[in-house]
């Protein structure tokens, strides 16, 4: 009785290994590249303001998969990760945002 129980674990647990190493083999490849669309969303902008600082402003790297000016964008994650990084220090170091203003004088006569 003791043999059965003991050979019945082992069976089980072969049988989880090789459930494993198939549930390994199958898994995705984890892509580090996103469209426009799951770039913004990632970054928290919308797609057509996030296209603007990529393509015009160009402070966020990008690459085209077909090569020509027009087309489809990719960005890698660790490049929108370095941007969120740099974007949260200049926030810090920034004081104030926009213009200053001139102290308003009141002349009389």
């Amino acid at each position: 009785m003791i043999m059965d129980i003991e050979t019945r674990l082992a069976a089980i647990e072969e049988t989880q290994n090789r459930i494993l190493n198939l549930l390994v083999k199958r898994a995705p490849p984890v892509s580090t590249n996103m469209t426009l669309k799951e770039a913004a969303e990632y970054v928290g902008f919308s797609p057509d303001h996030f296209r603007r600082l990529a393509v015009e402003q160009r402070i966020i790297p990008f690459s085209r998969p077909s090569g020509h000016q027009k087309g489809k964008l990719l960005f890698r994650k660790a490049d929108l990760d370095s941007f969120l990084d740099s974007s949260t220090k200049e926030k810090k170091s920034t004081k104030r945002a926009g213009r200053k203003r001139k102290s308003a004088k009141i002349n009389f006569w």
